[in-house]
């Protein structure tokens, strides 16, 4: 059933379509000005762009404030040692990408940075499995 209201609808929009495209600008004019219906048309897809960016602007914010709320993993004083060990079984972990990396020629800082990421990556699929 649903697909025959779906094609009537269909049919419907297309013979609308077919039929406003066939009509003459002066009768759907109807004597106004021609620049003043432009410029209107114009306003009011400028005011449906400045809503929609709105919009989309408040979903990013709600969305960063509930990522904002969720407790992150604070990793406590891992040792550069400890990440690059952390490091070496990751690259054979298939969960991670890390074959193309030179683990060992990564500084310090760098390697506590990668090791955060991937504990925090390893986190959020773990919640992700919950749900």
């Amino acid at each position: 059933m649903n697909t025959k209201s779906s094609n009537e609808f269909d049919n419907f929009i297309d013979t609308f379509v077919s039929e406003l495209i066939e009509t003459p600008d002066d009768q759907i004019l109807e004597g106004l000005n021609p620049e003043t219906v432009q410029a209107k048309g114009i306003d009011l897809l400028k005011a449906a762009k400045a809503q929609a960016s709105r919009s989309r602007l408040a979903a990013a914010k709600a969305g960063y404030a509930a990522l904002m709320a969720q407790p992150s993993a604070t990793l406590q004083n891992v040792s550069a040692e400890e990440a690059r060990l952390f490091l070496e079984k990751a690259s054979n972990d298939s969960r991670f990408t890390l074959a193309a990396r030179n683990l060992g020629e990564l500084s310090d800082t760098e390697a506590i940075a990668l090791y955060s990421q991937l504990k925090s990556l390893e986190e959020s699929t773990r919640d992700g499995d919950d749900r």
